[in-house]
């Protein structure tokens, strides 16, 4: 591949890569992807489940989402990507009934005891009501309190809710912000609250739909459709793009020069690139902080639970669980989702030590919430230890939140930069890779003098 020359070069198989891809191609450029995995999909991960059984054995199964899966019902570039590419979605499993795991044992009854019940009321109320006005582009609650630059650590001691409160809020948290709460901005909550009606237990809402294939199938649908040259197990080490080229070296000693080149990867991974000229200062700061997403996604195949359960609640390890689908032999999935570093400090320790800590949590958390199942087998992803993606979905951190702003991450000489991570609507879904993907596209038209 010594010499080897394109057009344009991009680097990361995600969404965001296929779909800069897509639009080049689409204007008569040549376009090489360089992926450092052996398959497609970045942070979207659809394989099948292949779960450790208590015996030792493995417990394949259908294919899953390790990674995210669920999009909303207005996410109209995802959905229009999926009909073009002949991907079908999937609904969500209603929830049908509902649990708390709080005070030490589990409940049916409701998320508090009667004692709480009203206060347990008035701080969800004020959720809704600061979600909404943030949703509105407030940046201030009812009471002049501001509703950005605070930490959710700090906004929970501000809704001075019952302990019952707190942990439900902590388990929406899992799924929502999915960092530290004292380092993590409480606003990542409360636009979650707001894609529906204000509340946490509406979050689940807007999540629709899951796509057959998962994000994998549909990446590989539109790399395969465009034409463009794909090459797997091609991790780039180094970026030089002084000059007219831009040339891309690779760990295992290949190059590749190109007109310009599109950065597709989450921006963790993006600081372990050699790029020179090094990035603008802020942009440098921003790439040694990183984003401070951790979360921790698990799958348990169990018996003896119907789908559409959802648990919450615990405090720390997995603290949300619903039984999301029924398999084809008679047992239920159940997905859970907890932090890294929440109540189990082996999981910041390495790969083995993470994985005996994630079974431990996974066990523990369907026992807690599902005491009638039958645990089967269980099966995730280290999202955090995973070299090419070094954390879970975006989440940004306290004091740096333009680490992330889309503007800040403008097309520097013949770079340009996509990903759900600084894209310019709706970052952290992959309906905001596509979108990335798409401006990063536009600013390389722009650069080479395309329509």
């Amino acid at each position: 591949m010594a010499g080897e020359r394109c057009d344009v070069a991009i680097v990361g198989a995600g969404l965001a890569g296929a779909m800069a891809a897509a639009d080049l191609r689409a204007r008569g450029l040549s376009v090489t992807i360089l992926e450092a995995r052996d398959r497609i999909g970045g942070r979207g991960y659809f394989r099948k489940f292949d779960g450790a059984r208590s015996d030792g054995r493995r417990e394949p199964d259908e294919e899953l989402d390790y990674g995210g899966s669920w999009i909303t019902p207005w996410q109209s570039t995802i959905r229009g990507l999926c009909a073009r590419h002949g991907i079908a979605l999937r609904p969500r499993h209603p929830v049908t009934s509902r649990r708390w795991f709080r005070d030490g044992a589990l409940h049916h009854d409701g998320p508090t005891s009667s004692a709480d019940r009203a206060a347990h009321e008035r701080a969800i109320a004020r959720i809704a009501v600061d979600a909404t006005l943030l949703k509105k582009g407030y940046d201030e609650d009812t009471d002049g309190r501001p509703l950005l630059g605070l930490s959710l650590a700090d906004y929970m001691r501000r809704l001075q809710a019952p302990a019952a409160t707190l942990d439900l809020i902590g388990a929406w948290w899992t799924v929502s912000g999915n960092g530290d709460k004292a380092g993590v901005p409480a606003s990542e909550f409360l636009h979650s609250c707001g894609h529906a009606d204000g509340t946490p237990d509406a979050i689940i809402d807007a999540w629709t739909d899951s796509l057959i294939g998962g994000i994998s199938g549909l990446a590989s649908r539109m790399i395969a459709d465009c034409g463009a040259r794909l090459l797997l197990n091609a991790a780039v080490s180094a970026i030089e793009h002084d000059g007219e080229v831009v040339r891309l070296a690779t760990a295992d000693g290949r190059s590749i020069d190109a007109r310009a080149a599109v950065i597709a990867t989450g921006i963790n991974p993006m600081a372990g690139l050699q790029i020179s000229p090094l990035p603008p200062t802020a942009r440098a700061e921003a790439l040694a902080r990183g984003h401070a997403g951790r979360a921790v996604k698990v799958w348990a195949k169990v018996g003896g639970v119907a789908p559409g359960i959802l648990a919450t609640g615990g405090g720390s390890g997995i603290e949300w669980m619903f039984a999301e689908r029924a398999t084809r032999d008679g047992a239920t999935m159940l997905v859970g989702f907890g932090i890294e570093g929440e109540g189990a400090a082996a999981w910041a320790q390495g790969p083995d030590d993470a994985a005996t800590a994630i079974i431990s949590a996974g066990t523990e958390a369907v026992a807690r919430f599902f005491p009638e199942a039958e645990l089967i087998a269980l099966d995730w992803h280290d999202w955090n230890r995973d070299a090419f993606s070094r954390g879970a979905w975006v989440a940004s951190r306290l004091g740096a939140e333009a680490d992330l702003l889309h503007q800040n991450w403008k097309r520097q000489g013949r770079l340009a930069f996509a990903s759900s991570d600084i894209s310019p609507e709706g970052a952290g879904w992959f309906h905001a890779a596509a979108i990335s993907g798409a401006a990063a596209a536009k600013e390389i038209r722009e650069l080479l003098r395309l329509n």
